[in-house]
């Protein structure tokens, strides 16, 4: 029996010889790849390339889009270069830089109103028929509108509806949307 204890041993201690390696080799396995991948994290979170200032691509910010007030049409009585009286009927849009701006614009509306139409009755029906003259009409309503508000709100009211720009204009532009001479 001692042959076969001997042989039995033997197929025994080959077995868990077998298993021992084929553990030990899958265990250094595992930590050759826990090395590798620790490695790598550190690289990446420490060692790793990070983009410069230069390098960031940062959006252009988009400007603010114009924000419009309409002002009801309203009828002017202007004469020509003969002296005949002619009705004009003029629609507007103001140009403003934003609905903050449109509400503050919106309670003084009366007096806007006003100075538009004084300015208006500066000018001839003759002056206004031509585009050269219904520029210069929308260049001197801009001027004496933006004067008005400068008198009513303030120069720091409108710096802060402005965005806090040095700009004192409150009304950027204005655009006609009727223009009816009869």
């Amino acid at each position: 029996m001692t042959e076969i204890d001997d042989v039995a041993a033997k197929a025994v201690v080959g077995k868990s010889g077998r298993t021992f390696r084929f553990w030990w080799l899958i265990a250094m396995s595992g930590l050759l790849i826990a090395a590798i991948a620790g490695g790598g994290g550190y690289w990446y979170f420490f060692l790793g390339q990070r983009p410069g200032a230069d390098s960031l691509q940062i959006p252009e910010p988009e400007a603010p889009l114009p924000f419009y007030l309409e002002v009801k049409p309203f009828v002017v009585s202007m004469v020509n270069s003969t002296g005949t009286p002619h009705f004009v009927q003029l629609g507007v849009n103001l140009t403003l830089s934003g609905g903050a701006a449109a509400n503050v614009v919106s309670v003084v509306l009366p007096e806007v109103q006003d100075a538009m139409r004084q300015t208006a009755l500066t000018f001839k029906v003759d002056d206004i028929v031509t585009p050269a003259g219904v520029d210069k009409m929308r260049e001197a309503m801009i001027g004496s509108v933006n004067r008005v508000l400068l008198q009513r709100l303030g120069a720091e009211r409108i710096k802060r509806l402005n965005g806090n720009q040095a700009n004192n204009d409150l009304v950027q532009n204005i655009y006609f949307s009727t223009l009816i001479v009869e």
